[in-house]
């Protein structure tokens, strides 16, 4: 396609303003509609600059046959093929696009400060690069340089010459991953996306370095592993333009263990490997010195340093107790699991706060509106820290100390504070089986710490009883707390979870629980009403077959009238509408799945379609060998609810069940239901009769 005027000409990119680009980059890369608060937060601009920006876009969109479309109650959207928004999304984002905000800005000043540490720029040459006058530059590097100069670097005028960085290699890198870390991962998007730095073919490739050592690399949070991730990057950068630390420039500050020695040896040489580099023992050193500031998980390798330094801070962490609560510190010192985390926690800590290197905490607002009393306490326990190191000790910090502080508290039973099993609600746009099998890697990796309810998108009543959300897309319209995941878990996703369980599973023992109480009458009718749809459930359970080359329209048409007699069309329509926002065609399981639920029925289904011949032969069908069809009566008790959700999940727990439902095995699946059946009925006896 000839290129016109517009986002489809690189070299007129800088005819539209850097939000306007930025607003493309964002709809073009998002699989569902995008809310606009959303989106002004995302700019960290107002709703109404986002609707100026958009006013025009048509005519940006025009060369590429695609529109933007407005979806009642979702958000915005574009029209077209994955292919169409791909080209947008590349075009919308030059390789070194100009920053939106102060925030960005600051960040890529810097970026470029470093980049030139060895030799004098003129104002003019970053006026250019930032799109900014020379007068902005110059305020904004007023604004730097005592940020820099904590932390060991310079910033020389020259008056007519120009502007140059000074520092040592470890002090100039320790400056730019410690920006990074605060003001570069705004909005979920990758470290070099918005500023062209380090380059996509290094993060891409420490990405990959560090999935290959998922097994060393899960002991660290989520912070954490983005610190490692930022310096590995900022150091095959510099290494690539000859930037090496020079001997006897590595830290003393910081004394790591044997441990970080042998994950920095190895990452070393699979950096190596990676970028052809050679990198020098002072590099490793250096890096193993970055490993020691990672916070971690509970179940840490990571030991202290020397004897003299971990006497240190263990006389540190008493005296903090002290000052926590005086009347319990004798207590509090008899926690082996305080004083041992604690002590982890300032190993840490210390090096980090020296070096100017913050490590954000995502519910650093909850834990001090949810805990104010024991929040001010670790305030005052943390001045003992202050005084140490003669720094003053930053929110985000107090907070995570605050963590450790709750759980020993929960501890003491005559105390108010107790940890107790939390209730969470599932989120997930593309329906209630997706929902149910993100509810099910859910409840299988926090039994016992957290209770799971599906809720849906609309139905905002059921999240008033729940204590935040698990989400797969963006909540811009309620203040309960939520937690932003992928609908196929990793290691990451887990980590917010657990930071958010962390954060609120400690509560005020004196809190009045509202406890119902329910006759036995009432619990017997909810146990037969839940035997009766079971066993309608099994009853109504089929295997259909249809055309091989049916289209997906064919296919839902069929399922709504023959297993949605009462209101076929109501059906086919919600199922026509929830695939124009996420397909239902699950190619990795090799199948496709239509769930809806249906006021007109009473009674709840869950049957195969089968092609004949065993495959979909139709493009859009990927290749998928059966369909999975639920439906669920608006009517149903919770306990269906959740039988329909077991038989979700156990399409991902159970390989066998899989195969037999791309199979079209009646046999097999029939007995998976009546497993789940028997649990559902069981469960309620023993939670709802006892």
């Amino acid at each position: 396609m000839e290129e016109t005027a517009g986002v489809g000409s690189t070299s007129s990119v800088r005819n539209f303003s850097p939000r306007l680009l930025r607003l493309l980059e964002l709809l073009a890369r998002a699989d569902e509609p995008v809310k606009i608060d959303a989106l002004s937060a995302a700019l960290n601009t107002s709703r109404r600059t986002v609707f100026r920006e958009l006013e025009n876009v048509e005519e940006v969109l025009s060369p590429f046959h695609i529109s933007l479309t407005s979806i009642p109650g979702k958000g915005l959207m574009f029209s077209g093929s994955s292919e169409d928004r791909q080209k947008i999304a590349q075009r919308a984002c030059p390789p070194f696009p100009y920053p939106v905000s102060k925030q960005e800005r600051l960040l890529r000043l810097l970026v470029e400060l470093i980049a030139s540490a060895s030799e004098v720029q003129k104002l003019f040459y970053y006026a250019n690069v930032l799109d900014v006058s020379e007068s902005t530059v110059s305020n904004d590097l007023d604004e730097l340089e005592p940020w820099l100069s904590v932390r060991g670097v310079g910033v020389v005028r020259k008056s007519g010459v120009g502007v140059q960085c000074v520092g040592t290699e470890e002090s100039l890198r320790a400056a730019l991953v410690s920006r990074f870390m605060t003001d570069g991962g705004s909005g979920g998007r990758s470290y070099s996306a918005s500023f062209g730095f380090p380059g996509e073919d290094i993060e891409t490739g420490v990405r990959e370095i560090l999935r290959r050592k998922k097994d060393v690399i899960d002991w660290m949070t989520s912070e954490s592993f983005s610190l490692i991730a930022v310096y590995l990057m900022v150091m095959v950068d510099r290494l690539r333009k000859g930037k090496i630390i020079p001997n006897g420039c590595v830290s003393e500050q910081v004394s790591p263990g044997a441990f970080q020695h042998a994950l920095a040896e190895y990452l070393v040489a699979e950096t190596e490997r990676q970028f052809s580099l050679r990198i020098p023992e002072t590099e490793q050193q250096a890096l193993s010195g970055w490993i020691q500031l990672c916070r971690s998980k509970q179940d840490s390798p990571l030991e202290l340093g020397s004897a003299d330094r971990q006497t240190c801070i263990q006389s540190l962490v008493m005296q903090m107790i002290d000052r926590f609560d005086p009347p319990i510190a004798a207590i509090l010192k008899t926690n082996e699991q305080l004083t041992r985390l604690l002590s982890l926690h300032l190993e840490a800590a210390l090096p980090r706060l020296r070096g100017g290197i913050a490590l954000p905490n995502p519910l650093e607002a909850e834990l001090i509106k949810n805990y104010p009393e024991e929040y001010e306490k670790t305030r005052r326990a943390v001045e003992a820290l202050e005084e140490y190191i003669g720094l003053p000790v930053p929110s985000n910090e107090i907070s995570f100390i605050l963590i450790h502080f709750l759980a020993a508290l929960a501890v003491l039973g005559e105390r108010n504070i107790r940890r107790r099993v939390l209730r969470a609600g599932i989120i997930c746009v593309a329906g209630i089986g997706a929902s149910y099998m993100l509810a099910y890697q859910v409840r299988k990796r926090f039994k016992g710490e957290l209770e799971v309810e599906v809720s849906g998108c609309d139905d905002k009543a059921s999240w008033d009883d729940v204590d935040f959300l698990i989400s797969t897309i963006p909540l811009t319209e309620t203040d309960k707390p939520f937690v932003q995941v992928n609908t196929v878990l990793g290691p990451e996703d887990y980590q917010k979870i657990q930071t958010a369980i962390d954060a609120f599973a400690f509560t005020k023992r004196d809190v009045e629980q509202s406890a119902r109480s329910v006759s036995l009458e009432k619990r017997l009718d909810s146990l037969i009403e839940i035997a009766k749809q079971s066993r309608l459930l099994l009853d109504n359970f089929v295997v259909e077959s249809i055309k091989a080359d049916c289209s997906f329209e064919d296919l839902v048409r069929f399922a709504a009238d023959r297993f949605a007699s009462e209101n076929p069309e109501a059906a086919r329509r919600a199922l026509m509408s929830r695939e124009a926002v996420v397909t239902q065609v699950v190619s990795e399981l090799g199948i496709v799945l239509l769930h809806t639920r249906n006021a007109y029925s009473a009674d709840p289904v869950f049957a195969l379609i089968v092609p004949e011949g065993g495959e979909f032969t139709h493009a859009y069908f990927k290749h998928t060998k059966s369909c999975v069809f639920m439906l669920l009566p608006e009517t149903s008790p919770h306990e269906v609810s959740e039988l329909m959700g077991g038989i979700s999940s156990a399409l991902i727990d159970l390989p066998l069940f899989l195969e037999a439902v791309r199979a079209g095995d009646r046999e097999t699946v029939r007995a998976v239901l009546e497993r789940e059946i028997s649990e559902i009925l069981v469960r309620f006896r023993g939670e709802k009769l006892t």
